[in-house]
C-alpha cells in the first residue's frame, strides 16, 4: 500500500508560468534586456533556478560565468520575494493533498525552487501546513532529476522508497523517482521543457499518467492506484 505521497509544485500543483515569467522579466529588466514570453519560459523550467538562470543567460547572449549566475539568481530570489501574483492552483489540487493527509498518508511538497523562495510562497498562500514535510532545491547537492531529493524525503517521514508516489509533471520528476526506487506518476498539467509528458512518458517506460493532480488524489484515496 502506498503510505507517502510526494509532489511537485510548479507545473503539478500550481500553474507558475506567469509567476516565473514576471520573475524572469523583472530580472531582464534590470539587466536592460528584452523580455521573455510565458511559452519560452515555460520550455526553460524545471531543473531549478541555477539552470533557468543559466538559460536566461545562453537566450539573451549573456556569458553564465559562476559569479555572473550567482549574482542573477540572487536578484531573481529578491524579484520573486517582491512579487504580488496570486496563485493560480489547479483545480482540486489542494483539496486533494488535504484529503490524503487526513487519510493518514504522509505528503511531502518536493520542489527544485530554492527554500527561501518556497517558504515564502507557502506563507503567502497560507499553506504551510498541509505538507508533513518539505524538500527543496538547496536542500540538497543535486536536484532532480538526480534521487537526493526524494531519497531526503523518505528520510524525513521514514517512510521507506517502495511504499512512496512522486506525483510530478515532467522528465525531471519521473528520472528522480526512477533512480530513488520510487514510482513515477505523471500530470499533464504542467511544462516539462516544451515535451508533451505522455510522449515522452511513452518513450521512456512510465506508463502512470493522469489529467492533473486532483485525479491522482482521487486515485489514491480511492484505493484504486497501487504499487
Amino acid at each position: 500500500m502506498i503510505r507517502a505521497v510526494f509532489f511537485d509544485l510548479d507545473g503539478t500543483l500550481v500553474d507558475s508560468a506567469p509567476e516565473l515569467t514576471a520573475g524572469v522579466n523583472g530580472l531582464m529588466k534590470v539587466v536592460r534586456l528584452r523580455p521573455f514570453s510565458v511559452e519560452e519560459v515555460s520550455r526553460m523550467v524545471g531543473k531549478g533556478v541555477r539552470v533557468l538562470i543559466e538559460r536566461v543567460c545562453d537566450a539573451r547572449g549573456i556569458f553564465p560565468t559562476d559569479q555572473t549566475v550567482s549574482l542573477m539568481m540572487r536578484e531573481y530570489a529578491k524579484i520573486m520575494s517582491e512579487l504580488d501574483m496570486p496563485a493560480s492552483f489547479y483545480a482540486g489540487a489542494l483539496e486533494g493533498v488535504g484529503l490524503l493527509k487526513a487519510k493518514g498518508f504522509k505528503v511531502v511538497l518536493v520542489t527544485n525552487k530554492l527554500r527561501s523562495m518556497t517558504e515564502q510562497f507557502l506563507e503567502r498562500n497560507d499553506i504551510a501546513t498541509l505538507f508533513d514535510a518539505l524538500v527543496c532545491g538547496d536542500d540538497t547537492p543535486h536536484p532532480k532529476p538526480a534521487p537526493d531529493m526524494i531519497a531526503l524525503a523518505c528520510s524525513k517521514v521514514e517512510v521507506d522508497p517502495q511504499y512512496a508516489v512522486m506525483v510530478g509533471d515532467s522528465a525531471n520528476d519521473a528520472l528522480a523517482a526512477r533512480a530513488a526506487h520510487v514510482r513515477a506518476v505523471l500530470v499533464k498539467t504542467g511544462y516539462n521543457e516544451g515535451i508533451p509528458i505522455e510522449a515522452w512518458a511513452k518513450a521512456h517506460g512510465f506508463d502512470c499518467v493522469f489529467d492533473d493532480a486532483a485525479q491522482v488524489c482521487a486515485e489514491i484515496t480511492a484505493g484504486r492506484l497501487r504499487l
